[in-house]
């Protein structure tokens, strides 16, 4: 899949990541996901890399919405065969206004792997003030990038971004986890 992933950024220039994310990536953006969590968006789901790790900690009765633009990597998330999982072929700009509709009862954390860099700051704001309305009291944010540009935003809505370094990814991975508090 890697040169499938890498060959579909080239193509698309939505797409923000140039490789997959790594195993030690993931591991720290899993260790967002508290025991009780079992209602999880992803935003920028990929060709599934993370979507399928976290299936693995989801408990039987949990769903997870996968939402991706990139047609190529869209019909990858398909091929994921989980009664758990829905996948959502979109722009996140044009679901913010719908997150509590996509059928969950609560949403307990959103993982975001969307390329904040290429948006504008509206844009940014816009998903950032979004998610954490949509987020119940205790959910989390937890956004993976190659720069920590949307820390600051972040941290008007969330307070204090706990802020982690993945060296083991290329390129190395940011990791800012936000938690909505009751």
């Amino acid at each position: 899949m890697s040169w499938k992933f890498f060959k579909a950024t080239l193509q698309d220039l939505r797409v923000g990541a140039i490789t997959e994310t790594s195993k030690y990536t993931i591991g720290k953006i899993l260790s967002f996901i508290k025991p009780t969590y079992k209602y999880i968006v992803e935003y920028g789901a990929g060709c599934g890399t993370v979507t399928r790790e976290i299936l693995k900690r989801l408990p039987a009765d949990g769903k997870v919405i996968a939402i991706e633009i990139n047609n190529d990597f869209y019909k990858e998330l398909l091929k994921i065969k989980d009664s758990r999982l829905i996948v959502i072929k979109g722009d996140i700009m044009s679901l913010l206004t719908k997150l509590t509709d996509l059928g969950l009862p609560e949403i307990h954390m959103v993982i975001s792997n969307i390329p904040f860099t290429f948006l504008d700051l509206d844009s940014k704001n816009k998903i950032i003030e979004s998610t954490f309305k949509a987020l119940n009291n205790n959910g989390r944010f937890v956004v993976f990038q190659y720069s920590t540009l949307v820390k600051r935003i972040m941290e008007t809505y969330f307070g204090k971004i706990s802020l982690l370094v993945e060296f083991r990814n290329f390129p190395p991975y940011f990791i800012m986890a936000g938690e909505k508090l009751a």
